[in-house]
Formats: structure tokens, sequence, C-alpha cells
């Protein structure tokens, strides 16, 4: 059985440990205790499981940390342990694994996730009810039927290298670098694209929140550059359609605090633990219906977002 690391260590460095090659027992040799030890040594962070690092202010830093503890951080450090002692795979095996790990059933039907075009650049688009889990489960469709794909996203998940190669990170609004940071992400993106590769992006750029303490959550305005970067590559689109909202501490947090709101994050990603989950996957659209929308990159991102709202209404 091997055993890899998930999660990079402190330093940064990509390392690996392996305890053997068979499916044999081991031993208690001083060799077993070392490669032990440094399995010990290898293990994932745990500061880095926080949305709190790109924080500079000390005290928002550590409210949210502490909410975290309080709220999430050891279930999910728990469940990290175990997918590293079971052995985390790098590359496509990554995603299937990581969603099994994470107890999530996707329902989605075989006749749907045949719609993903197999080849050819393509632009992947849904709305955001929850968080990082509604990336993990676009990533775990599209790499059904293809593998050569990239996910735009946020820290939490970059920095990991079984899946490195993968991601293109999105930096959050508050950090210091944010412009120089954002003009890479989308040269990244439109290399990626030239070279007939998939862009998985979430265009709200945030998850869904309510109006009020009280309303649904409502799916913010989808950004422009969507619109740009079809436009500039003459991708096709595939809309996928996500049920459901965050729970209802975390979009009353929203209205009282961005710190809270930042601390709950964590809360939402295990609130998903272990449920099914019904995404809805539409049919591809042309970059030819941008003709239609000449002149108004807006009216066409709206149109666009309310065909991907609309698809759950066919369950």
């Amino acid at each position: 059985m091997h055993c890899r690391r998930w999660w990079p260590i402190a330093s940064g460095k990509t390392t690996e440990a392996r305890d053997g090659e068979g499916l044999g027992f081991v031993t208690d040799t001083p060799q077993t205790d070392r490669v032990a030890q440094a399995r010990q040594d290898r293990k994932y962070d745990m500061r880095r499981l926080s949305y709190a690092g790109t924080f500079k202010n000390p005290v928002k830093a550590n409210t949210i940390r502490t909410i975290e503890w309080l709220s999430a951080k050891v279930t999910l450090l728990r469940l990290i342990r175990d997918f590293e002692r079971s052995g985390a795979p790098f590359g496509s095996p990554f995603w299937p694994k990581a969603v099994r790990q994470m107890g999530i059933r996707i329902d989605t039907p075989e006749d749907e996730i045949a719609l993903i075009p197999k080849t050819g650049p393509l632009v992947v688009v849904a709305n955001h009810p929850h968080g990082l889990v509604d990336g993990m489960i676009m990533a775990e469709l599209v790499n059904r039927v293809r593998s050569d794909f990239k996910i735009l996203t946020r820290s939490l998940l970059t920095g990991i290298p079984e899946v490195e190669q993968f991601m293109i990170p999105v930096p959050f609004p508050h950090e210091e670098n944010a412009r120089e940071l954002g003009l890479e992400m989308r040269n990244q993106t439109m290399a990626h694209l030239k070279q007939g590769g998939v862009i998985i992006l979430f265009p709200a750029g945030k998850v869904a929140m309510s109006e009020g303490f009280f309303g649904p959550a409502i799916e913010s305005e989808w950004n422009v550059f969507t619109h740009k970067m079809i436009q500039r590559s003459g991708a096709a689109i595939l809309p996928i359609h996500f049920t459901g909202q965050n729970s209802r501490a975390f979009l009353i947090a929203n209205k009282l605090s961005d710190t809270l709101r930042q601390g709950l994050l964590l809360y939402e990603i295990k609130r998903a633990l272990f449920k099914a989950q019904r995404p809805y996957i539409g049919a591809p659209i042309s970059a030819a219906e941008l003709e239609k929308w000449e002149g108004n990159p807006r009216g066409f991102l709206a149109w666009l977002r309310q065909h991907t709202l609309d698809l759950g209404k066919q369950g």
C-alpha cells in the first residue's frame, strides 16, 4: 500500500513518503521506524486548512481561525488524515477518491455527463451555492470525460501537489497584490484555452448570498471576464446547475461581518460531507451565441446566468 501526503508541508516543499512497494505486512525494524517517522513529519500542516491566511490584520485572522476550530476544523482534519493513510493519488485519480472520502454521492445521470464535449476548448460555468464542494464536484464530473481541465479556485485548493496541475489560483479582493495576481490568472486561463483545454469557473466569483437575514440565497451577477474569455478563445460553453444553499447561520453572518462569513466557510464544507448532490448539466452552447449579444456582454451574461439557473427546474 502506498501512503502519500495529500497536502503540502509548512515549508511548501513537495516530498513523498511510501511504506513499501507491495501488499505485505511491514515488520518493526529501524528502517520501518524511520519511514514511519518521515511520514509523521510530512503530514499536512493543519495551519494551511484556513481561510485566514490572506488577511494581514491579526485580529481578523485570529477570529477566523477560532471560528474554524470551533465549527469544523477538527472534523475536516480527521478526514484529511484518513485520506493520507489510504494514499492520495496524483492526477486524475485524485478526484473520484477525494469525493468518495468526503462521502459525497454524485447523482447526475450518465446521459447528462455524456453532454460534456470530449475535445476542443471549453468553458464550464456554474452557479455557486455552497463553496469548495461545488468545485470538487465539477472537477470530478469533467474528469470522467477528459483530464485537460483547470479550475479557477481560491487559495485553499492551491499548493496541493497531487492536483496542482489542475489549478489556476484566483486572488481574494482583499489581498495586497490582487491586481497583479488577477492579471496572471487571466493570462494562464487564456493560454490554456488556446491550447484546446477546459476552464472550470464560477462566474459570480463568490457563493450565493441572501439579500436580508431570512431571504433565499441569490446568485450574484456574473463577471464580464467570462464573456471576454469565451469571445477571445471561441470556446464552447457548458452550463451546470447546483441546487441548494448554505446554512442560515452563514447567510446571516455575511450580513453582519466579512470576518464571520470567512470564518464559517470551513463549516459549510463540513455541512456538505456525506450527502448526495445532483448537479444538472445542460447542452453545450456554441461561442457563436455571443453574436446575438454583440456590444452587450452584460446582457449575454445575464442570459447565460438565467439559463444555468433554469436547468435546476427540470428536476
